[in-house]
């Protein structure tokens, strides 16, 4: 366990930095200056302590300011503690508690890690050319310059940047003024509002815009490098605008500042950072091809946009005091990814993707003993990290806020949210703050309701029985990997039947009710953060029945389904029976359940993986589902199509392709010649093609995919050869591209390595090769990633496809003696179980799959 560390704030607390930083972006170095004027508290001492990391310090001074006016105190010692990432600034006299101006100047090192400042790479014209750019969040501020690297530490900045004439160069606030001498740029910035370090962000270099202005006159500009389309920039700057526009309104507070970049990096650790007023994107998560376009790549921009936005206000204008807290920031901006999208696009149907993709994410993690709560304590900055499981603090928190909304309704979960803002605004706060802001406008004892799914983890198993005249309720926490007997969250039943109280506190519970009635539905929108588990048959064929013909919401069935397969890891459910289900909907309208039927189709091929032997009989289930819709929606998109339709078309076309559809295979061979490149295929179906090409097409298509990989500036075209190359079923392929792509000095950009692994991890015929490539690579891969969050993906993508024992015991031999690594410690635990139960799992199923597959296929053969 990391030893607790010393809140610096509560020694020294800033209220402004007078910051300049002269970059070399050639040698990769920076040197500075900074001025933090603040205020000393706490017990006189005879030091003040400051956050640096790998930072050398130069020089500094003492000023302290009184009545009288300013005195210098001597520095007897500069002392940098790296263990701590600390700098200290030993004197002779005591330091008392008031006001002082600390000046320091340091220099350091551009490092290729994606944090701090970094550098990154594209080409323009054959040219190679770099931007440079920052990451801050979520304790690397430090790197940058000396500071009170804590979220609490909130103060206003002074920018100042020298950079090579000629540059674009963007900060948080709009430029001041900018001044040339000896082919070097000085650019000042106007100062920032009250902010937190993580937030603070630059980024210059050879890049291209476009721009428009909301109602409120804020200029919206989205940037990308000059390798770039400008106009792909369109799309996600026109909906920056209205998403803008729209959050400013709906929280009731207007958007601060008197600009919003968004920048469109080569090179990302992350999706998306919300820097205030300059966020960092992907290349894919901000830039859209006009002409060709892909409806799933625009929804996914609106997505990341809508969540950084939110940030502005969720983050930025109120920020939580300490990092135990985060999911103040993300899970609220996980909810609010939804909100606007699903109001500025309703023909979207946006919660039906919050459900096939939050909801699964969070209700598939929450079910080990060693997974994270929401709300984390946090000692140790080694810690911070591991605060990022995108399946909890955002997925989870997400869920839990959504259940939150719908129990309040959005009127009351609104007004509570604009107090919430005008209260709180340029501060920090706790959740107790959220809570006091939500009870105030509803009358309930918020705390009460949502501290249990804060602060514990795991999800409940809500059990319902009818017995005579009587509805019986239990609850008892999910778990594939132990026993849990102590943990009770209060449940709202968000049921289709009212009941009175309408939320289960205790252990067990029952109501009254008529035996010749239906019985109720619970949680149909899928909100609630547990799994209903209806206990007589006869509910249990009722709620099948109403998947099969479709009375439940769309939302429902989704929810339905989920609940059973979660069920089904535990052993009370088949997963045959659950084929045997889908195989009488393949007329099913929606393609969000559709994303449920290959979710499940999914499990099953990881429960007999490797067993080529039942590939054929799997490919013949998947043909023959996907047969109705393949033959009426065909290959092109149709003006009067709505997005269900066109996505619709999309699942029906991969399901055909995998299961092998002769017409299918032909149609995708003769789409790729006609195109002749991947860049030229239409943008949604480019992937299926593409992979089509390698598994079924000429060999030359593998060198051809190759270079268009690293001649491509398109993330998207990227994308689409990553997945294809890595569907290959030739070993000697996969060795080939490993040597080209991922191996050091390889053509793969580092942000992208671990989707390489990823594929061809889950890809039977190449994991072998991907894993001996990461247990001899570890520890290049553990330097190139040092301080960041790819570890942890690491760890994530060789547990996934993972189901037995050989493979169990592999991993574990790997991974039990990294178990002291604070920032792994969490992910290989919960990997250790999540394989366990996919094993047991797959020794219950494996036999009963394999002859449902072969039954099937000999009847509809």
């Amino acid at each position: 366990m990391s030893k607790s560390v010393e809140r610096l704030f509560e020694q020294f607390q800033p209220a402004s930095y007078d910051l300049l930083i002269d970059v070399d972006d050639q040698e990769l170095i920076f040197k500075g200056t900074v001025i933090i004027r603040g205020k000393k508290v706490g017990r006189p001492s005879q030091r003040l302590t400051f956050h640096q990391k790998d930072l050398k310090v130069k020089a500094a001074s003492i000023l302290k300011h009184g009545k009288t006016g300013s005195e210098n105190i001597p520095i007897k010692r500069i002392n940098s503690q790296d263990s701590a990432d600390e700098i200290r600034l030993h004197t002779d006299d005591l330091v008392y508690p008031g006001e002082y101006s600390v000046s320091l100047e340091f220099e350091g090192k551009i490092t290729k890690q994606m944090h701090g400042i970094y550098p990154c790479f594209f080409k323009d014209k054959e040219e190679d050319k770099r931007l440079i750019a920052t990451q801050f969040e979520s304790h690397h501020a430090r790197e940058a310059f000396p500071c009170i690297d804590e979220p609490e530490a909130k103060a206003t900045f002074d920018l100042k940047l020298v950079t090579p004439a000629g540059m674009t160069v963007l900060a948080n606030t709009p430029l001041k003024h900018q001044e040339t001498e000896n082919e070097r740029q000085r650019s000042t910035f106007e100062t920032s509002p009250i902010m937190s370090t993580y937030l603070l962000a630059f980024v210059f270099g050879d890049m291209h815009s476009v721009s428009a202005k909301t109602k409120d006159g804020v200029i919206v500009s989205s940037w990308a490098t000059v390798a770039q389309p400008v106009e792909h920039l369109r799309y996600a700057n026109d909906e920056a605008v209205k998403i803008l526009e729209f959050f400013s309104d709906y929280f009731q507070t207007p958007f601060p500042l008197k600009k919003l970049d968004q920048v469109a990096l080569p090179d990302f650790d992350s999706l998306a950072m919300e820097n205030w007023g300059l966020i960092t994107f992907r290349e894919v998560g901000l830039l859209a091809d006009p002409i060709n376009r892909s409806l799933s790549s625009e929804q996914l921009i609106t997505l990341v946009v809508a969540h950084e936005l939110s940030h502005q206000w969720f983050g930025n204008l109120v920020t939580m005091k300490w990092w135990d807290d985060l999911w103040l920031n993300e899970s609220f901006a996980s909810i609010m990814e939804n909100i606007a999208p699903d109001k500025l696009h309703p023909d979207w149907n946006q919660w039906e993707d919050f459900a096939t993709s939050r909801v699964l994410s969070c209700s598939h993690r929450d079910i080990y003993k060693d997974v994270q709560p929401v709300g984390v304590t946090v000692k140790h900055p080694d810690e911070i990290s591991t605060l990022f499981d995108p399946a909890i603090v955002y997925a989870k928190g997400a869920r839990l806020l959504t259940m939150l909304y719908e129990y309040l309704g959005e009127d009351t979960f609104r007004k509570g949210l604009q107090n919430y803002f005008k209260k709180h605004a340029y501060q920090n706060t706790t959740r107790q703050d959220l809570w006091d802001s939500f009870a105030a406008v509803s009358q309930h004892d918020i705390k009460a309701l949502m501290t249990p799914w804060i602060e514990q983890s795991g999800q409940p198993k809500l059990s319902v029985k009818r017995e005579k005249s009587k509805l019986l309720f239990k609850q008892e926490r999910f778990l594939l990997d132990g026993e849990d007997v102590d943990s009770l969250w209060p449940i709202p039943f968000l049921s289709d039947t009212p009941l009175e109280p309408d939320i289960l506190s205790k252990r067990e519970g029952s109501y009254q009710y008529a035996a010749d009635e239906k019985i109720p539905l619970f949680n149909i929108n899928g909100s609630g953060h547990y799994i209903v588990d209806y206990r007589d048959d006869e509910a249990k064929r009722y709620i099948q029945e109403k998947v099969e013909d479709r009375s439940l919401p769309s939302i429902g069935r989704i929810t339905v389904l989920n609940d059973m397969l979660l069920l089904a890891r535990a052993g009370e459910y088949e997963l045959s029976s659950m084929l045997e289900m889908i195989a009488k909907c393949d007329d099913e309208p929606r393609d969000a359940v559709w994303s449920m039927f290959s979710r499940i189709i999914g499990q099953t091929q990881t429960l007999t993986d490797g067993r080529v032997d039942i590939e054929p009989s799997i490919r013949n289930y998947k043909n023959d589902l996907a047969k109705h819709w393949y033959e009426k929606l065909g290959w092109q998109d149709k003006d009067s199509d709505d997005p269900n339709t066109k996505h619709l078309r999309t699942t029906a076309l991969a399901l055909s392709i995998a299961g092998e559809n002769q017409d299918a295979l032909s149609h995708a061979l003769e789409a790729m010649e006609k195109a002749g490149s991947v860049t030229a295929l239409t943008a949604e179906q480019r992937g299926m093609i593409a992979t089509v090409a390698v598994r079924h097409g000429q060999p030359t298509y593998v060198s051809q995919f190759m270079d268009e990989y690293t001649s491509s500036q398109n993330p998207d075209v990227q994308a689409a050869i990553t997945s294809a190359l890595c569907s290959t079923r030739d070993p000697s392929v996969a060795r080939k591209l490993i040597e080209w792509g991922l191996k050091p000095g390889g053509v793969i950009r580092q942000q992208d390595i671990d989707h390489w692994f990823a594929y061809l991890m889950r890809n039977h015929y190449t994991r072998n090769l991907a894993w001996d490539w990461f247990e001899s690579g570890w520890d290049y891969l553990a330097e190139l990633f040092s301080g960041g969050k790819h570890m942890e993906y690491f760890v994530w993508y060789s547990a996934g496809p993972l189901s037995n024992r050989d493979w169990q015991e592999k991993f574990k031999a790997f991974f039990e003696p990294k178990m002291d690594e604070p920032a792994l410690k969490r992910n290989i635990a919960i990997a250790l179980s999540e394989i366990e139960a996919r094993v047991q799992w797959r020794e219950r199923e494996e036999g009963k799959l394999v002859a449902y597959y072969n039954k099937f296929s000999q009847l509809h053969t």
